[in-house]
């Protein structure tokens, strides 16, 4: 029997205080959640069935301590360095109508100034690791932590095991708007999956429309791009010339925040089993819809059954 497919995903997990009320100017009440995109993803994944380790630093700090115990809950392999310095926050308001109001809080973590920490050879050699799951965010924390980020990417490609990558844009993170696009198209170009926002594409390569977009980066050596277009679903293109269109799924949101980390797993997780284009997309796009109907990150990410339910009761659309 083969076993499933093991991913490694990098990145900072902060820990998350959200209010139902209005803005956060005026919000009094907060819930504690543990939260960041890599570990959105890691769990996202998990749910639908693929192992999945989680390599990052925490701080030596009662926000580390919570962030430490929570994951070791969540049915993932944490990989993960305590060091000096704080653990990144978050805090969000509203959500029910709207996008939420969210400030991140990522001044000189402990993840930041020690990233580097976890370069060890046997991470480096990736054993047991069928795919690395990498985002944009991480590429605009610190230079120590793109360091790490670089070395992964570079191990991987060398090891020939595949690498998926979210823009994932925090433009907050990214004084010089030139150095951003440099840094993360030369990324991109050496992923096997690149999954930006149509958004995000555009800032990124200047193409208009999506398809443009993917034309960019599967020129650039991507082998499959995958568009995201929020509530009209996603469009993928490949190197070898197929595309597929995702169905619409009809939900009702209360909280975006983590939409694209679910969409990613649920492509990954297609991907990884042998699932088609088509198949692919439709999965992502049903996750990452479920995950707009909960609130708290890692809480909002929905099980296997509940995605078969959502995929086997929406109408299939044909692609475009």
């Amino acid at each position: 029997m083969t076993s499933p497919p093991t991913v490694l995903t990098f990145g900072e997990a902060l820990v998350g205080y959200a209010s139902v009320e209005d803005n956060l100017r005026t919000a009094n009440e907060f819930t504690r959640f543990p939260g960041g995109a890599d570990l959105n993803v890691a769990v996202g994944l998990r749910r639908l069935g693929i192992q999945t380790t989680w390599a990052s630093v925490l701080g030596e700090d009662a926000h580390g301590d919570y962030l430490a115990d929570a994951v070791n809950q969540l049915g993932i392999r944490p990989l993960v360095h305590r060091a000096s310095g704080p653990t990144a926050l978050m805090f969000k308001a509203g959500g029910a109508d709207r996008d939420p109001e969210v400030l991140q809080v990522r001044h000189h973590t402990a993840f930041a100034q020690h990233a580097d920490a976890l370069l060890t050879s046997d991470v480096l050699a990736l054993e047991g690791i069928d795919h690395v799951h990498l985002t944009g965010i991480t590429l605009g924390i610190s230079p120590v932590v793109r360091a790490v980020a670089l070395a992964l990417l570079e191990a991987a490609v060398a090891a020939r095991v595949s690498v998926s990558f979210d823009p994932n844009l925090r433009l907050n993170l990214w004084p010089d708007r030139d150095e951003m696009r440099t840094v993360i198209n030369t990324f991109a170009a050496q992923a096997t999956v690149v999954m930006p926002g149509v958004g995000e594409g555009r800032l990124l390569t200047g193409s208009e429309d999506a398809e443009g977009i993917a034309k960019v980066y599967l020129a650039a050596g991507a082998d499959e791009v995958v568009i995201k277009l929020g509530a009209r679903g996603a469009h993928a293109w490949t190197a070898d010339g197929q595309t597929a269109r995702s169905r619409s799924f009809t939900v009702t949101p209360i909280d975006t925040v983590g939409a694209g980390d679910g969409f990613a797993a649920g492509y990954l997780a297609g991907f990884l089993t042998g699932r088609s284009l088509q198949e692919r997309v439709d999965q992502a796009a049903a996750v990452g819809a479920l995950t707009t109907t909960r609130r708290g990150d890692l809480a909002a990410m929905p099980l296997r059954e509940d995605v078969d339910a959502l995929l086997n009761t929406t109408e299939a659309r044909n692609p475009l």
